[in-house]
Order: structure tokens, then sequence, then C-alpha cells
């Protein structure tokens, strides 16, 4: 992902379900690109425009060894079943690899079954089911 990509970018992670404005994904982008070696940000283009967006980044953890973890993920409308999310995720395995990780892992959510259906075909195998909790935290001065 370059800066150029912003704004399709942000327009690709508003079809995934969370709006987003170009400054929103700037400031994010400014946080990752360059500064963490620990996450890639990835576009699929057709040679026009970006038609796919990939947020993959590593994790160590105690309880296991570093396994990867696709973080963002979302083909254009109108352009899924053409082969673009299995070349995203090829270039996030490549990735993983090349960052001692040997697992990748995804989450989706329930409400995706469209999604679950493309992990499953790529052969990610469904290990567990979670609830995510979220908790805001107060800014303080």
């Amino acid at each position: 992902m370059e800066t150029r990509d912003i704004e399709p970018v942000a327009a690709l992670i508003t079809q995934l379900g969370y709006p987003a404005a170009p400054p929103d994904i700037a400031r994010r982008f400014a946080r990752i690109d360059g500064r963490r070696d620990d996450q890639a940000l990835l576009v699929a283009d057709d040679g026009r425009a970006v038609v796919g967006w990939m947020h993959v980044g590593a994790h160590p953890y105690l309880e296991s060894d570093e396994s990867a973890e696709i973080l963002g993920l979302v083909v254009a409308e109108g352009q899924r079943s053409r082969g673009i999310g299995a070349a995203l995720v090829r270039a996030a395995e490549k990735w993983a690899a090349q960052h001692g990780c040997q697992v990748l892992r995804v989450r989706s959510r329930t409400t995706r079954p469209r999604a679950h259906a493309f992990y499953e075909r790529d052969g990610f195998e469904r290990i567990k089911t979670q609830h995510c909790f979220q908790k805001s935290i107060p800014q303080h001065s």
C-alpha cells in the first residue's frame, strides 16, 4: 500500500462495513507504514484501480509460537470470485513465512458466510468460536 491508495482503501474498508474517511485511513496508515516490521498493508490492483486490500500482522505469544493473522481483507464488490482474495492470501502466507510464522489465522464475523466459505475453500480450518469484548478507555489530557 502507498499513500496514493488511501482513498480507494477507505472505500473498500467502508464496503467491509467499517465506514472510513480518507483522513482516518491516512492517519492510521502513517502509524503502520514503514514504522512496524511486524505488519504489512497490501493492495491488489487491476492495472487501473485498487480492487483489494489486506492488513496482515505477526503476533508473538507466550502460550504458542509466533503466528500471523489477517487483520483485514476486502475485495471490491463486482471484483469478487476472480482470484483477487486468494492472491492476497498467498501474499500474506509468503510474508508470514518470511517473518518466521508457521500459522496464518483469520477471524471473520459470524454474519459473513461467503467469507467463511472462501477461507475454508482456501484451506483454513475453523478452530474455535469466541466472543469479542470491547471497552472504551477514557483519554486523559
